[in-house]
């Protein structure tokens, strides 16, 4: 039984590589419309397990419809499509800790496209462009909530509203953020890694906070560690003043 039940495993695994791969292919080469059509087909069938990580899917094809194609940016997608997969095929054990690093990993390639076309200016398309990527944010770490918290049932009712209203600070905190990040003189590289140094506190602790896990420890450790790397980027930047 135990090898028969690895070997189902392994075909498994090697049917996510193959998927992985067309995606990276199919966005190499191919019109991004006819893209979405196969992107859509290698993610949802089978459809089991696509609710879970569908905001960080959307997200995915969000960034990739604003990335230029490349090798290394196909290599790049195609591997975090493998890695979705992974999290919907519940073929990761711990699926908290993976969707955390999905959610982190596609935040900073989203605040890093954003940075890259926008850059400095603060414009119609600006604005929207902002506002999406505060959404993307706010909505995969909803789901990450949503996902992983343990509300009991007679509960859920109640949390709802909690949960809508934790969204709505999150979206505000992180279009804020961005929009700091926009006035900043620098290029889009240090933009990018200062707005998600600290988008990586909302992301990281405030699902603890709603977890019950979050303690004086570890919001002091979490703040000092990103204050610290924040003071190295600050001081090795080339400030346009």
């Amino acid at each position: 039984m135990a090898e028969k039940l690895k070997s189902i495993l392994k075909r498994t695994s090697w049917s996510l590589v193959l998927k992985a791969l067309i995606f990276g292919v199919a966005w190499w080469a191919l019109p991004f419309w006819l893209f979405l059509i196969i992107a859509l087909y290698l993610y949802f069938v089978p459809v089991a397990g696509s609710k879970k990580v569908g905001v960080p899917f959307v997200v995915l094809l969000l960034i990739l419809f604003l990335q230029s194609q490349g090798i290394i940016a196909a290599i790049l997608f195609a591997a975090l499509f493998y890695f979705i997969l992974l999290v919907k095929d519940l073929l990761i054990i711990d699926r908290r800790t993976a969707y955390e690093i999905l959610v982190l990993a596609l935040t900073y390639l989203l605040l890093r496209g954003l940075f890259l076309n926008v850059g400095g200016s603060f414009g119609y398309h600006a604005l929207f462009d902002s506002i999406v990527a505060a959404w993307a944010v706010s909505a995969m770490v909803g789901g990450f909530v949503k996902n992983f918290s343990v509300v009991p049932e007679n509960t859920s009712r109640e949390a709802r509203p909690f949960r809508r209203m934790l969204g709505w600070m999150t979206f505000l905190l992180m279009w804020q953020l961005i929009v700091v990040g926009l006035f900043l003189p620098l290029d889009f590289l240090y933009q990018s890694a200062i707005v998600f140094l600290v988008a990586t506190v909302l992301i990281d602790l405030v699902p603890q906070y709603v977890f019950g896990e979050l303690t004086r420890a570890k919001a002091l450790a979490t703040g000092s560690l990103i204050f610290s790397l924040l003071v190295i980027i600050g001081a090795s930047a080339r400030w346009m003043l």
